[in-house]
C-alpha cells in the first residue's frame, strides 16, 4: 500500500516500508516532470543532490514546479543496488501512480533524464518502455537537458550546470529504436 505524504506543496508517494518511492515533487502552477532510473533517500525538504539539481535546472526553464519519477521505483543509493530482476508488483504500482499523477497535476511537459545508468539491469529499457505507452495517449512534450551521452540516452542531471536548456526530444524514436536493442 502506497502511503501519500502531502506535505505543504510537496507531493510524495511510497510503498508502506519507504522501499519504493514513486513520486516527490513540489506543486506549483506550471509544472514539469523529470524521470531518472531510480530513487535515493531524498524527501520532502531533504532534497538529494540529484533533485537540487532538477529543482534548479526546472527552474531555469521556467517552471515553478516539478515532480521526479523514476524508471523502476526502488529506493538504492547506488543504482548497481536495484533488484536484479524486475519486481512487477511495483513497477505497476509505478506506472499507475506516474500517469494518474501527471494527469492530476496537469502536468504536460516530461523532461528525460536516465543517463547511461539505463543500461545498468537488462529490464530498465522495457520500463522506459512501459512508461512512455502508459503516456503516449496524453500527447506529452519530451524533453531532454543538453545533448545526448555518447552512448545516446538522455544525460541524468547531477553534474549539469543549473543553466542547462531542455530541449524538444523524439522520445518514440528513442524507445522504439534505441532501447529496443538493448
Amino acid at each position: 500500500m502506497a502511503k501519500n505524504n502531502n506535505i505543504d506543496n510537496w507531493v510524495y508517494l511510497h510503498n508502506k516500508d519507504n522501499s519504493a518511492r514513486y513520486i516527490l515533487g513540489e506543486k506549483a502552477t506550471k509544472m514539469i516532470a523529470c524521470i531518472g532510473i531510480n530513487p535515493s533517500t531524498a524527501a520532502p525538504h531533504q532534497l538529494d543532490n540529484t533533485l537540487k539539481s532538477v529543482k534548479r535546472i526546472a527552474n531555469f526553464n521556467g517552471y515553478s514546479g516539478w515532480v521526479m519519477y523514476n524508471i523502476y521505483p526502488q529506493r538504492a543509493t547506488n543504482p548497481q543496488e536495484i533488484h536484479p530482476q524486475l519486481h512487477n508488483k511495483i513497477h505497476k504500482e509505478n506506472l499507475q501512480y506516474l500517469k494518474q499523477s501527471i494527469i492530476e497535476l496537469k502536468i504536460n511537459t516530461v523532461w528525460v533524464a536516465c543517463g547511461n545508468l539505463i543500461e545498468s539491469r537488462d529490464y530498465l529499457p522495457g520500463c522506459m518502455l512501459s512508461i512512455f505507452n502508459a503516456l503516449k495517449e496524453l500527447n506529452l512534450s519530451w524533453q531532454v537537458s543538453g545533448t545526448l551521452t555518447k552512448k545516446g540516452h538522455p544525460r541524468h542531471p547531477l553534474y549539469q550546470s543549473k543553466k542547462t536548456r531542455l530541449i524538444a526530444f523524439d522520445m518514440e524514436t528513442y524507445v522504439n529504436k534505441k532501447l529496443k536493442l538493448h
